[in-house]
């Protein structure tokens, strides 16, 4: 049989619709629901993904999860009142007239006994010396150190720091402490290059008792005003990188801010009286 009479056999035209073409049709077909089929599952996926529950991801930690930040409220505490070591700035040289007046009443509000403590001027160790003899003092005369805690402005600051360092106070609060007295040039610009001879402090003495570069036992917080010309804020901000238990507070202002914002003294008081009573009940770690 030639090709013509093959081609009239089957009813069909050459390369349609016959055996040998029906194959390669069927094939595109197939591929075609395949890819279809593939394009369902693809848009479904989403869908049956968000059906399955996932698992919730857990806050990222903070040291501040141990212990709550400020806030303002009044203090109270379920047993006795925890006692409080003030301590006044003024660059070691001199007395502070306003420091009493300005924090006791935000002391006492905040269930404090406070203690404001004098301590020698013109010689930076002998204070250190002075603070940490009346922390023991203290400490002795109550039984514990979670009864005791302190409180600095700018060079007190610093000595407050050391005691909460050392382990001498439950904790305590600085407001622009110096915590690098290696790098701090104010007090070389403003009462001169002999400065620290007029506070005893050689350059092994300088290291030696600088808050940052020391050991921080129990928690400390720190105030310090984001325009503070004297005492910069970079020194707050290494201090609290630093140490897992040291914590840090921007507010608004210069070097005196909490004069100006009375509500910071008040929240960083009542953070400290919180502190106090949960290490009396042993729910806060000192």
């Amino acid at each position: 049989m030639n090709a013509r009479s093959r081609s009239a056999t089957t009813g069909a035209r050459p390369g349609f619709g016959g055996i040998g073409s029906s194959w390669p049709t069927n094939r595109a077909g197939a591929t075609l629901a395949l890819l279809a089929a593939l394009l369902l599952a693809l848009i479904a996926a989403p869908a049956a993904l968000a059906a399955v529950p996932q698992k919730p991801e857990k806050p990222a930690k903070s040291k501040w999860d141990a212990y709550p930040p400020p806030e303002l409220g009044v203090g109270h505490q379920a047993g006795p009142k925890p006692h409080l070591i003030l301590l006044h700035g003024g660059s070691f040289l001199f007395d502070d007239d306003e420091f009493e007046a300005t924090t006791r009443e935000a002391a006492l509000k905040a269930g404090f006994i406070p203690h404001y403590t004098t301590y020698p001027l013109g010689d930076m160790p002998a204070a250190v010396l002075a603070v940490r003899a009346e922390a023991k003092r203290l400490r002795q005369k109550l039984g514990g150190t979670t009864m005791v805690y302190a409180y600095g402005s700018s060079a007190g600051g610093t000595l407050a720091a050391l005691l909460s360092g050392d382990g001498l106070v439950g904790a305590a609060v600085a407001k622009a402490p110096v915590s690098n007295l290696v790098s701090w040039e104010w007090p070389l610009e403003q009462y001169g290059p002999k400065y620290y001879d007029r506070v005893a402090l050689n350059l092994p003495a300088r290291y030696r008792l600088s808050p940052v570069r020391r050991a921080e036992k129990n928690p400390l917080l720190l105030i310090h005003g984001v325009d503070d010309q004297v005492v910069p804020i970079s020194q707050s901000e290494q201090f609290a990188n630093k140490f897992q238990k040291v914590f840090l507070w921007q507010v608004l202002g210069g070097h005196h801010a909490e004069r100006s914002q009375p509500e910071v003294l008040q929240s960083a008081l009542i953070w400290l009286a919180e502190i106090a009573e949960g290490q009396a009940q042993g729910t806060i770690p000192g």
